[in-house]
């Protein structure tokens, strides 16, 4: 490769990095052309990005990113998958394809700040997705206010009662 294309590359690599909350690292040597096309549209359908790098421009790009602490596993044949928005979609994918696809191996990852294994990303395939994670958050708020009232009326009605006792018996004492 030319060096002007070298940098180009670099320097698309970085902005991609810079942008970046989530990624993760896997090594997929052994895999065939169909079995790396499957994984790419698949990865495709939920948004994410499976590009192969070379090492030396991984590790130049990576300067000043989040990516950086990744560099010690920048070694082998290396492809990283870029996250644009739901972390566990593409965990889902990868572990759902890593059963069909033993030569596709992850690395490590970071969400946010974080550096994660290879295990940690496996099981973030098995939480549920983020707008089930919001959507079940938001019931359990709608909910409080009217276990609330219940709680309160439950009150309100056990002194009405207590009140009306008190009146009949007064009314049967008269």
């Amino acid at each position: 490769m030319e060096r002007q294309k070298k940098e180009q590359v670099v320097e698309e690599l970085s902005a991609k990095l810079k942008e970046l909350n989530f990624m993760f690292l896997t090594e997929y040597s052994g895999m065939s052309v169909a079995q790396t096309t499957k994984l790419r549209r698949e990865l495709r359908n939920v948004d994410v990005e499976f590009s192969v790098v070379k090492n030396s421009l991984l590790t130049i790009a990576s300067e000043g990113t989040r990516a950086a602490a990744l560099k010690d596993q920048f070694s082998g044949p290396n492809a990283i998958i870029c996250i644009k928005k739901d972390p566990t979609a593409a965990a889902k994918v990868i572990a759902g394809l890593a059963k069909e696809m033993p030569n596709l191996k992850l690395k490590a990852g970071y969400l946010g700040t974080q550096v994660v294994t290879p295990e940690q990303i496996l099981k973030l395939a098995t939480l549920p997705s983020h707008d089930v994670l919001v959507a079940k958050l938001l019931g359990l708020l709608q909910g409080m206010p009217q276990r609330l009232v219940y709680v309160l009326s439950g009150n309100l009605n056990k002194l009405m009662w207590t009140l009306n006792a008190i009146k009949t018996q007064k009314e049967e004492a008269a």
